[in-house]
């Protein structure tokens, strides 16, 4: 490619080291700034990711002095889930495109304001939930809008692992830094799916929680009311023995199912298994990311099911704090 696509990443922990390695291994794409208040994170992303070692990334304690001084067409922001609005718009502001790790903020207002800033600056928010850019996601997107399902009746969602047996005493369990447990950690990716799959906001929800003794919710059960009228229902468990989780759709031709995060599908039609689907070619997220940078392609996971998903979650806490069912603002 003519032009290589600088990439900077604030926030240098697990989950970035899988960024630092899927973007250096992309043509056209190099990671070239770090910001990370801890030298340990800094120096294993390096080793970890970086596999040409005479050109390392500079490095920053300080993601507001990375901004300053490095020109970057992108920023990737993997940090606590309470700092990507502040850190979203800064990027933004400094004139770089944000891809930034799930979920895209802990509340309605921000999610307003990033996609108010975001058309103003003219820029790319690309929210990195793994499953839409998926062929499972896209394969099922488009039989749900193509109305090969029929009428959709059902969707459900299950999300159940040792959630807090890892992460108590992690900035995930505290509810400031997280904005809420595991239903806004592991389970946004089963409502992250559920929204996109069926391509629409949720109106009314009933949610019951329980905190089970933490700071954050470790079980949550919500029923819901899409757009259409479909009725859905979710389950997520933060202290069970095992990792479970998947989506099931229903309509009145078909069916699917599949995971919360892609990369497997079952899917009926007619009452018979089609065993050979045809799914399209898709791009890693990263890859995406490069090219929408570049102006040759649009992200599948953009603001607006940002927006969507915190429209959702301040409804299901809600509920579960009333006991009572809320409404939920629609796009």
């Amino acid at each position: 490619m003519a032009h290589e696509v600088r990439i900077g990443i604030i926030g240098c922990g697990g989950m970035a080291r899988h960024h630092g390695r899927m973007f250096d291994a992309l043509p056209g794409a190099r990671v070239v700034a770090l910001a990370e208040p801890s030298q340990t994170n800094l120096d294993r992303f390096i080793l970890e990711t970086v596999s040409d070692k005479t050109k390392l990334p500079a490095t920053y304690a300080d993601y507001r002095e990375m901004l300053k001084k490095e020109q970057l067409d992108g920023v990737v922001i993997v940090t606590p889930h309470n700092q990507h609005f502040s850190q979203a718009v800064e990027a933004m502001q400094a004139g770089a495109h944000v891809l930034v790790e799930k979920p895209m903020v802990i509340d309605t207002e921000d999610a307003l304001a990033l996609i108010e800033k975001a058309e103003q600056l003219n820029k790319v928010v690309s929210v990195a939930f793994p499953g839409p850019f998926t062929c499972e996601f896209q394969y099922i997107r488009e039989s749900v809008a193509s109305g090969d399902l029929g009428h959709l009746s059902l969707v459900t969602g299950v999300c159940a692992q040792p959630w807090i047996q890892s992460q108590k005493g992690t900035w995930r369990s505290d509810p400031v830094q997280s904005g809420g447990g595991n239903m806004y950690d592991s389970g946004a990716h089963m409502f992250n799916a559920m929204l996109y799959l069926t391509g629409q906001s949720v109106t009314e929800v009933q949610a019951f929680v329980n905190n089970k003794g933490e700071a954050v919710d470790i079980a949550g059960t919500v029923i819901m009311r899409f757009a259409d009228g479909t009725l859905g229902s979710a389950a997520v468990s933060g202290d069970s023995t095992v990792f479970e989780q998947g989506i099931y759709i229903q309509g009145s031709a078909g069916s699917v199912k599949t995971s919360i995060y892609g990369g497997t599908m079952e899917h009926w039609q007619n009452g018979k298994m089609v065993k050979y689907p045809n799914v399209p070619v898709t791009d890693s997220l990263q890859e995406n990311f490069r090219d929408c940078i570049l102006g040759i392609a649009k992200t599948p996971s953009p603001a607006l099911l940002g927006l969507r998903q915190a429209r959702l979650m301040d409804a299901i806490y809600a509920s579960a704090a009333s006991g009572k069912p809320i409404a939920v603002v629609a796009d």
